[in-house]
């Protein structure tokens, strides 16, 4: 009699969901590309002083330079992360609709067969 625990491991779309599962080549291309680049979200946090500045100019019940200081690196860190996936969005989605489905941007003339 083999018990619960000895049986395959089938798991359902929600473990699936929390546990990982296998990326779509779409999203392997998204974090390598990310993976490589990584130095940009580093730069980007420095360029991005203003804006969190003004971010985090309304946020009540800080009550310590500290605290703000924490808060603006974080709001730093979060622009430089969305900067990042921007860039990597517009650097691998043109080839991976191209190569999906044929699709190119306007000014470019698919290549002539024959």
């Amino acid at each position: 009699m083999s018990s619960m625990r000895d049986a395959e491991f089938n798991p359902n779309e929600l473990q699936k969901a929390l546990l990982g599962y296998d990326p779509t080549p779409l999203e392997t291309a998204l974090i390598d590309w990310t993976k490589a680049n990584w130095a940009m979200a580093a730069r980007g946090q420095v360029y991005a002083r203003k804006e969190a500045e003004e971010t985090i100019s309304g946020v009540r019940g800080i009550h310590t330079d500290e605290g703000k200081q924490v808060l603006q690196i974080a709001t730093r860190i979060s622009i430089a992360e969305r900067e990042l996936v921007c860039r990597a969005i517009a650097a691998v989605l043109p080839e991976f609709l191209a190569e999906t489905y044929g699709l190119l941007p306007k000014d470019i003339t698919p290549p002539s067969e024959g």
